[in-house]
């Protein structure tokens, strides 16, 4: 496997806003032909392997938005079987984090844990919010067959807590996991969001940053707001 080819990024900004924006997530066949067209151009500049990862990748999330899920095992398979967990994290744990999620849909809960009890096997490649949106997906698979979660990923849970900066304690882990998902992802939102409305407005952006860094409750967001506000305040 070519990691270099890999990592290149294959689409153009362009391509990227008609298959993520501009076409309806419903008419999917229209981003696969769109998508394959341009795919086809390029095909002699990449090994066969990469190439088939770099399709498989962006067709399982086409099909993922489309709620078309067992075509999107598909081809997150492909990808999981043709990638090493070392290769390349964000497409292996991308198309891994799918597999969980679309056998958990189908109710097919034994293979879900399976590609869940995988990931976790690798945690160390992957980052510490991917490894979170792992055990939040597991968390729902065990919830859902009435099955505690394994003390085993006792450590990790911890160590995402800790790395982070959540404010939860490891008390029951599946509580736990979905507590720090949800907030995880309010936070996540309200950065995001913050950023989008007032970075062209540098006063404004500054008051909202200060509020945000005063009232979000996970330290390392904190930590970015601060960085922002300090980088703001330079500026001046």
């Amino acid at each position: 496997m070519n990691i270099e080819q890999l990592k290149k990024d294959i689409i153009p900004p362009e391509l990227m806003l008609k298959l993520y924006g501009d076409i309806p997530d419903s008419e999917v066949e229209a981003k696969i032909e769109l998508l394959d067209d341009f795919l086809e151009k390029v095909r002699d500049s990449y090994d066969e392997d990469v190439f088939k990862v770099l399709r498989s990748n962006q067709l399982a999330v086409l099909l993922w938005m489309a709620k078309r899920y067992q075509e999107v095992i598909t081809h997150a398979e492909e990808v999981v079987h043709l990638l090493a967990p070392e290769d390349y994290p964000t497409y292996y744990f991308l198309s891994v984090d799918l597999l969980i999620k679309c056998n958990f849909i189908l109710s097919k809960y034994e293979k879900a844990e399976k590609w869940a009890r995988l990931a976790l096997e690798n945690h160390q490649h992957s980052s510490v919010i991917s490894n979170l949106h792992i055990l939040n997906n597991y968390a729902d698979v065990r919830l859902a067959t009435n099955k505690p979660l394994d003390k085993k990923y006792s450590p990790l849970i911890q160590s995402i807590i800790d790395e982070y900066g959540f404010p939860e304690k490891l008390n029951d882990p599946l509580e736990t996991i979905k507590s720090m998902e949800a907030r995880h992802k309010y936070w996540n939102r309200q950065l995001s969001e913050l950023i989008l409305i007032n970075r062209s407005d540098p006063p404004e952006y500054l008051k909202e940053l200060e509020n945000y860094k005063n009232s979000c409750e996970i330290e390392w967001y904190r930590n970015y707001a601060q960085k922002a506000i300090n980088t703001l305040k330079n500026k001046k």
